[in-house]
């Protein structure tokens, strides 16, 4: 009998720690299955709106850009221009009437002489329009008399502006003669600024580039305008993290696309489109979120789930605990019976030894 009662405690005392140990157990591991789900979910449904967000971002990047191709264009073609009327006034009259329309858009309308003279250019008030100034050694100028064809070119111009040249060579569609240029300028932080953040890391930002990787706008770090996305500075910041990178070369390959990364400041989900014009990629837009304003949506839910869970494990925990103090309050009743019997039995053992000495002694005696 004691030995079963004891065999019995010790496999129902193991049962119920076993039990609470399992119940711990299976509650951390369902929780942690439970928690990845949502957030798995949660990041292909944003990946999914992001992904959409950015496509019609760059569309409208772009629609913009082509508009300025298409008044540039148009301004090429007048007749004012293919008559040579460089400078003139009314050159200079159907360049304000043109700039009035498209300022929010181009920072500066200018027309440069065969000569690569500033002859034309209309600017904010304030600004500097460099009239009657020599542009022949600038990039942008040099690429669109070679190439006789749009260009697309980006440089500080000054006071540490970051500007994005768009020109357009004038040739007469008879003679064929060049004639000049007519182009128009962007501050390319004010232009994106238009179309998203670009000056706060801690929420959703956007970054763009033109075909050479050269960064046009920068939500993380505005430090990093006019730097080259794979030149050192750049590097250095992101940590040269591998998904980046990769991603970054195939958006300026032309390829949408979507990642998950952390460079070392927060999780971010970037996602990315190539922005067109004239059917073409000409710049390239990254949107950056931070992962934790994506989980923020559920951590009220997530939390309210922790609760529930804990809560039935703690009342799991305590019925267990009430049931093994039962148990021991049990066993410690049928101890003591065991004890009372036992003890009983050994003194009734005891006066039948003793009854039995007495008689012996008795015999001895007699």
């Amino acid at each position: 009998m004691n030995f079963l009662a004891g065999k019995q405690r010790e496999m129902a005392i193991i049962s119920i720690i076993a039990i609470i140990i399992l119940s711990n157990g299976l509650l951390f591991y369902f929780q942690y299955l439970t928690e990845n789900e949502i957030r798995k979910n949660l990041i292909e449904q944003q990946t999914e709106r992001q992904m959409q967000a950015t496509k019609e971002i760059a569309q409208h990047v772009g629609s913009d850009i082509s508009l300025v191709m298409s008044m540039l264009d148009g301004l090429r073609n007048s007749i004012y221009l293919q008559q040579g009327q460089i400078p003139g006034d009314n050159t200079q009259k159907i360049l304000e009437e043109k700039y009035a329309q498209y300022n929010n858009t181009i920072d500066r309308l200018f027309i440069l002489n065969k000569d690569s003279i500033m002859t034309h250019s209309l600017a904010p008030g304030g600004s500097d329009t460099f009239l009657n100034t020599d542009f022949s050694l600038q990039n942008w100028v040099t690429e669109t008399r070679s190439s006789l064809q749009p260009v697309f070119s980006g440089g500080f111009e000054n006071l540490g502006i970051y500007r994005e040249f768009i020109t357009i060579p004038i040739i007469n569609r008879e003679t064929h003669q060049y004639l000049g240029i007519v182009g128009a300028s962007i501050r390319t932080e004010n232009f994106f600024a238009h179309y998203g953040n670009t000056g706060n890391i801690n929420s959703q930002f956007l970054v763009a580039y033109d075909k050479n990787g050269t960064i046009l706008a920068n939500g993380a770090n505005k430090e990093l305008v006019g730097q080259n996305f794979f030149a050192d500075t750049t590097q250095q910041f992101i940590n040269h993290n591998e998904i980046l990178n990769n991603i970054t070369r195939d958006l300026l390959a032309g390829h949408p696309g979507a990642a998950v990364y952390d460079y070392g400041k927060e999780e971010r989900l970037t996602t990315q489109y190539p922005i067109l014009v004239n059917g073409k990629p000409a710049y390239f837009l990254q949107i950056v979120a931070p992962t934790s304003q994506i989980y923020s949506a559920v951590n009220n839910v997530l939390s309210m789930q922790n609760l529930r869970m804990f809560s039935i494990f703690g009342i799991a925990s305590t019925i267990a605990i009430v049931v093994l103090v039962v148990l021991l309050r049990q066993w410690n009743v049928i101890l003591k019976r065991e004890v009372k019997r036992r003890t009983m039995e050994l003194e009734e053992s005891f006066d039948e030894m003793k009854r039995y000495l007495e008689q012996v002694l008795k015999e001895v005696k007699r």
